[in-house]
């Protein structure tokens, strides 16, 4: 009896081993490293209802966003999209939408997280407030890069359509719209 169980425990111990080495890492460097995601910079993290959202650039000035899952055994990337550009000049405000799912559920009910995001060419925007359809206005994140200005905000449902934005400009003028 004492045999079997010690063949169990250590069984048990090689299962975890092996599932820490080759799902999971360390650290999120080592996680962005084995995702076989091109990443040259990463901007920004955030904890979000218990998930990690990182804004990333890869090769070829793109800002895409990721879901890394954090849990006891490490780090874990588990999805990626985008297709910002940083260099769309003649666009003062740029946008694009994301519905990400993670694969750890809270329940059963297909969490997404959902966000628009996207890149400030103007400097004289100094803030945006976000509308998705059934909500209220929401002040949007603005974060400086080395590369530019970029911008998100979150939804509380899923996002398939352009919400509407309030445009804040640095002498007091509003926009409503998409320019």
């Amino acid at each position: 009896m004492k045999g079997k169980a010690v063949v169990l425990f250590l069984s048990l111990m090689i299962i975890i081993v092996f599932t820490y080495y080759k799902l999971n890492y360390r650290d999120l460097d080592e996680a962005i490293r084995e995702s076989n995601v091109p990443v040259d910079e990463v901007f920004h993290t955030i904890d979000f209802n218990d998930h990690l959202i990182m804004f990333y650039g890869s090769y070829g000035d793109i800002l895409s966003v990721a879901t890394i899952e954090k849990n006891l055994l490490g780090f874990r990337w588990v999805f990626g999209t985008g297709s910002k550009q940083f260099n769309e000049e003649d666009r003062k405000l740029t946008r694009t939408f994301s519905n990400l799912e993670p694969t750890r559920k809270k329940s059963d009910d297909h969490e997404l997280i959902s966000l628009t995001f996207g890149v400030i060419n103007d400097p004289l925007i100094e803030t945006l407030e976000i509308k998705y359809k059934d909500q209220d206005f929401a002040k949007a994140t603005i974060i400086e890069t080395g590369k530019g200005r970029i911008w998100y905000c979150f939804s509380e449902t899923p996002v398939n359509y352009d919400p509407d934005v309030k445009v804040h400009y640095r002498n007091g003028t509003v926009k409503t719209g998409w320019e």
